[in-house]
């Protein structure tokens, strides 16, 4: 055999899915300690024609919570990092894909908002809402609509309604009010001015 056993991964690293994403954290990880944060996961997954690398960044130590500016940040510095990458081979499991989406988050920031004031922290902000619906088609599509306000009995939002193409601007919707009965599950997306 010369050596080349491999030994059951038990030992391996238990924070990324796979190979792939061992490899892409070797990429992201300085970029994530320049902020002072630590990677706590990366992952690949594929739902449909969409691939999304997951990054889960967060304090090595300590109470406080990642805050979405910095969050922002970080995703902003490691699009640039992983498109060069992408040229010279260091990001292979990302070049061999059509397309991807960037997702970092931290379990504090991005942790889901379930208290009225939760939501109140986060008005002007970006969230991707999913709710009970009347009609059970529509249970599970996750809504992304800007927070506008918040009263005793939900949430005033404006729906991003994405672009049919790339580099369209969204269509923002009109005005809707959810209950906070009808919210399942909400949280804050990050967002991040791409510069062109």
């Amino acid at each position: 055999m010369g050596g080349m056993a491999v030994p059951p991964r038990t030992s391996a690293d238990q924070r990324f899915s796979d190979p792939r994403a061992e490899q892409l954290a070797t990429m992201i990880e300085p970029t994530v300690k320049a902020h002072g944060l630590c990677v706590e996961q990366v992952a690949l997954t594929t739902s449909g024609p969409r691939t999304v690398l997951e990054v889960s960044v967060d304090f090595a130590e300590g109470t406080d919570t990642v805050d979405l500016d910095t969050i922002a940040a970080i995703s902003e510095a490691l699009s640039v990092v992983l498109d060069q990458a992408e040229q010279n081979d260091d990001a292979a499991p990302l070049a061999a894909l059509d397309t991807y989406d960037l997702e970092v988050t931290s379990p504090g920031a991005t942790r889901p908002l379930t208290e009225p004031r939760h939501f109140r922290r986060n008005i002007g902000r970006l969230l991707e809402i999913q709710r009970t619906a009347q009609d059970p088609s529509a249970a599970d599509a996750a809504l992304t609509a800007r927070l506008i306000e918040v009263d005793q009995e939900g949430i005033v939002v404006t729906e991003l309604i994405p672009a049919p193409k790339k580099g369209m601007k969204p269509k923002v919707g009109p005005e809707i009010h959810i209950s906070f009965a009808s919210i399942t599950r909400a949280r804050v997306q990050v967002e991040f001015s791409h510069k062109d």
